[in-house]
């Protein structure tokens, strides 16, 4: 009868193999950024992790929509963009991260790099405001830097996702440019059964 399918169901459960990968979910947005008044400003936004993730749902880019400052504002443009992503993986080496590139533009309208950042995403489940901090880097001289100014060419990065790279960081000239504000809400499945602790769920604002 229905009984012993039962049965027979749970000591099945019982007797599964244990998960070989776990789950990391995250939604939210790219709520805003503050760039010392810079105005127009768009961001695009990359996912960096490791060899043993992959991405199972969502998109790992994005571009948001052109922001202005709102009169009365305090000096922040409102983005509101979506993010929506599920990666899988075997180990926690290799933790995604969100890659940010702001832009902007110059006093003839150009289009130029206004700061560059990037985050993990929080380990710890629960809803989370992160404040990123952006910067840009120097050019090695300041006639480079004056040559870049009128042509409209800073330094910049060939790779968009140099921020979320463990080297070469500590030789490049930077200078802060401003902050981009996430809300998160992460999820984890399956780490416990892995053997991995799993902190417990909080609201928190978070100052990387």
């Amino acid at each position: 009868g229905w009984s012993r399918m039962a049965t027979s169901s749970a000591m099945l459960d019982r007797n599964a193999a244990p998960p070989s990968t776990f789950e990391l979910h995250v939604t939210g947005q790219v709520e805003s950024g503050s760039f010392a008044g810079d105005d127009n400003l768009y961001c695009n936004i990359l996912v960096h992790h490791g060899i043993d993730w992959q991405v199972v749902a969502g998109m790992e880019e994005g571009v948001t929509q052109v922001a202005s400052i709102s009169p009365g504002s305090d000096s922040r443009v409102v983005w509101n963009f979506p993010l929506e992503l599920t990666f899988k993986s075997t180990n926690v080496y290799g933790w995604p991260q969100i890659v940010l590139t702001v832009h902007g533009t110059d006093f003839l309208n150009r289009d130029v790099i206004r700061g560059y950042g990037s985050v993990h995403i929080p380990v710890v489940p629960g809803a989370h405001e992160v404040e990123v901090p952006m910067f840009r880097p120097l050019s090695s001289s300041l006639l480079q830097q004056f040559i870049g100014w009128i042509h409209a060419t800073p330094a910049e990065y060939i790779d968009p996702k140099r921020p979320a790279l463990p080297t070469g960081r500590e030789v490049t000239r930077v200078r802060t440019s401003g902050t981009v504000v996430l809300k998160l809400n992460v999820v984890v499945r399956n780490m416990k059964q892995l053997g991995y602790s799993i902190p417990v769920s909080s609201n928190l604002k978070v100052y990387q």
